[in-house]
């Protein structure tokens, strides 16, 4: 009787592992082929990966934007790296008012090209006065970054510059954008905006091994999501 409840317990073990959440991932790369039920990118890593698409998978497409379409009452997304106890925009996403509220919040993010340098290290320099100072010259290649989600508060514009505070539940954070940083706005897509040769980022479920994207933000117009 001991060893079949220690069958049972085993059985039992199996199956809530068997059935555990799945993990997310987070894909970047060009797509090489689209299917009706998946799709493969060509990563930025190198690899190839094969992603699959159901009815539940949303679209997005991803176009150029600019400084000036952020302003008070804006629902951003920011990836921002630390310079010193300032946070530097690595890139921003401009949402629309129907995805107002995605991803709300201040939480850690993946480690990102440092969009603050142009070509990697930087050479000395005079200063220029003006916030774009608080940019570090140095740092080249991939920095820890944070994802900042929510709505912006208040704008201040210097040297081709913002600083913005974005609030959110919880919180806000004091955010420097630099003029050399990516802007893109995201709008409502379909399945049919993605082909080969398209920049995409894609937020993935893993089971197992097999990955099923909850989300696909596409580039439109050769522009490359940056986030």
């Amino acid at each position: 009787m001991r060893q079949f409840g220690l069958i049972l317990a085993a059985t039992a073990a199996l199956s809530v592992a068997a059935h555990a959440a799945p993990v997310r991932e987070r894909i970047r790369g060009t797509v090489a082929s689209v299917g009706d039920g998946s799709m493969t990118v060509h990563t930025t890593s190198g690899q190839d990966v094969t992603v699959g698409l159901n009815g539940s998978t949303h679209y997005a497409k991803v176009l150029k934007g600019n400084l000036d379409q952020i302003d008070k009452n804006t629902f951003i997304g920011t990836a921002a790296k630390n310079v010193g106890s300032e946070l530097v925009a690595l890139e921003v996403v401009v949402f629309p008012n129907s995805m107002r509220g995605s991803g709300e919040g201040h939480y850690p993010w993946d480690r990102m090209r440092d969009t603050t340098i142009a070509g990697g290290a930087q050479t000395a320099s005079t200063m220029t006065n003006g916030n774009v100072a608080a940019v570090q010259a140095g740092g080249a290649g991939r920095v820890d970054t944070t994802m900042t989600n929510g709505t912006v508060a208040t704008t201040n514009a210097a040297g081709g510059a913002k600083q913005l505070t974005v609030t959110y539940k919880g919180g806000e954070q004091h955010i420097l954008v630099p003029p050399t940083t990516p802007i893109v706005m995201l709008q409502p897509g379909a399945k049919s905006d993605v082909a080969p040769g398209d920049g995409v980022f894609i937020n993935a479920l893993k089971n197992g091994s097999t990955l099923t994207a909850a989300s696909v933000a596409v580039g439109v117009g050769g522009v490359k999501p940056p986030m």
